[in-house]
């Protein structure tokens, strides 16, 4: 009958242990995931405001691989701590009792434990260093594979396919002998502690035997101490698995705190002043630039009014995009040095920066989403009409309309399915729909054909008295017709005038001329 009864009570108990542990691993997962999601959000977030030299330098799968991996890492301390936590609890409570039937044998496990600890803390601050080293090689074979991926057509048509592949596949095989010693050693490690475990075992029947022969234990308390042995002994090893838990969280935290808050990657400074709307005046004032310890723009001075359309020539490598990325502050340079309506560009806002320019370069970026969700990712609010406008402004609407989809076509990863001249138009509609009021095109018609480009600048034209632009071009006929041409040399201004005075007194500008007509 009692045992009736405490089978009853065992199932009975069993099932709401077992509701328990559902509600408690619900909520835990609950926490874990949002936990992931929120750390994830912060950090993308930080990622854009990190200066472009850092991405420059590191690539971006070198960040992709941090922001897709730390977080879930870092969320996964909710489960351990829950899981060791219950273990050193139960561990403690058997511990204690242990003590309190017979303190020698309590003595002989702390012993053991101790010792398991410290082969268990060795093995932890090997597995940290290598741990980092790890990171540190799938970071760079992320980056390296995203490059591959991001640049698969001119692998394919240089025939570089075997000679990347073999280059990505010796790096990944480091990572992995790495990975393989590190685990060899963890299971020489492994087997060295279930040694002292095998070998505690024998020496704790061998105790417990003298015990009893010498009336200082019970059988029965032998059996109940042989039983619950592990639970004390593991409860040094639940300790561990903590402390190794942190450490791997704390390595998490530090690989993400250098994105988030660390002194690593510098982030972008704003200012605080905000202009609700530029008139588009720019002036850049002695301004020096340095691209990894080289000169690029030295001493640089010119001063664009507001509605002009200025043209910028030069000999390729001499700062013509330099100029557009100080321009759009994607890289820093000292106060007072550039100006945006007579304010210097370091005290004004982001918002202010990035609403009021609109940069369309040779290569735009096209987001693997529909036409029309191209168009109106800069302006939500905008209106299918609109769009059209815009559209065959730019020449793009008649093009549309041949496609089954229309503006709902989607058009692959970065505009997969349209030619380097559309997805320069497409680009150019968005610039105009996010009506920003400087424009900077740069080399923004070289994927046309001449009569489609004389449309484009026809285009420009007409929208110019509204706006500030400046026009990169290697192609002097795109620029010929420009308010002002600036001729950049060895990162100076060595010109700045029509095309007509710069033909007659600008030796450089001259010889570029002339060898276009040639």
């Amino acid at each position: 009958n009692n045992m009736l009864k405490f089978a009853i009570l065992i199932f009975i108990v069993d099932i709401i242990d077992g509701f328990v542990k559902f509600i408690n691993n619900d909520i835990t997962r609950k926490i874990q995931d949002n936990v992931s999601l929120k750390i994830k959000e912060d950090v993308s977030k930080e990622m854009f405001n990190l200066e472009m030299k850092n991405f420059d330098k590191e690539g971006t799968g070198f960040f992709a691989n941090r922001i897709s991996s730390e977080p879930n890492r870092l969320a996964n301390i909710f489960t351990t701590l829950r899981y060791n936590g219950t273990s050193i609890l139960t561990g403690l409570g058997v511990f204690i009792y242990v003590y309190y039937i017979n303190y020698i044998l309590g003595i002989y496990f702390t012993i053991i434990g101790l010792i398991r600890t410290y082969f268990t803390y060795r093995r932890i601050k090997r597995w940290e260093a290598e741990r980092k080293q790890i990171n540190e090689f799938d970071e760079k074979y992320t980056s390296d594979f995203s490059e591959l991926i991001r640049g698969i057509k001119d692998i394919k048509v240089l025939n570089l396919k075997d000679t990347l592949i073999k280059k990505t596949v010796d790096a990944q095989r480091k990572q992995v002998k790495l990975e393989y010693d590190s685990g060899r050693k963890d299971e020489l490690n492994w087997q060295l502690e279930r040694f002292i475990s095998v070998l505690s075992e024998l020496v704790f029947i061998i105790l417990g035997v003298i015990l009893i022969s010498n009336g200082y234990l019970t059988g029965p308390n032998m059996l109940v101490m042989y039983m619950y042995k592990n639970k004390a002994i593991y409860l040094f090893d639940d300790i561990s698995s903590a402390y190794r838990s942190y450490r791997e969280y704390n390595l998490s935290l530090e690989r993400l705190y250098e994105i988030i808050d660390g002194d690593k990657y510098k982030k972008e400074r704003w200012g605080t002043t905000h202009l609700e709307e530029i008139n588009g005046n720019i002036e850049f004032k002695d301004t020096i630039f340095a691209y990894n310890d080289e000169i690029v723009l030295n001493k640089m001075n010119f001063k664009i009014e507001n509605n002009q359309t200025i043209g910028i020539v030069g000999k390729s490598g001499v700062g013509k995009t330099t100029i557009f990325n100080l321009i759009n502050k994607l890289y820093n340079v000292n106060d007072n040095e550039i100006f945006i309506d007579g304010i210097d560009i370091n005290k004004l806002d982001e918002s202010t920066i990035r609403e009021g320019i609109s940069t369309i370069t040779q290569n735009p970026y096209i987001f693997n989403m529909s036409i029309k969700d191209n168009l109106k990712i800069v302006k939500p609010s905008i209106t299918d009409k609109e769009i059209e406008e815009k559209c065959k402004l730019c020449l793009l609407d008649e093009y549309i309309n041949t496609l089954d989809k229309k503006y709902d076509t989607l058009v692959g990863e970065n505009g997969v399915i349209l030619s380097g001249g559309l997805k320069q138009r497409l680009a150019i509609a968005r610039a105009l729909i996010k009506n920003s009021k400087i424009i900077l095109l740069d080399e923004a018609t070289s994927s046309m054909d001449n009569e489609t480009q004389g449309y484009i600048q026809n285009s420009i034209k007409k929208i110019r008295k509204d706006y500030t632009i400046l026009i990169i071009a290697h192609r002097l006929s795109t620029v010929i017709d420009c308010d002002k041409i600036m001729v950049v040399d060895n990162g100076k201004v060595v010109g700045f005038d029509t095309h007509e005075n710069l033909v007659k007194n600008n030796k450089i500008y001259k010889r570029l001329y002339n060898k276009e007509l040639i």
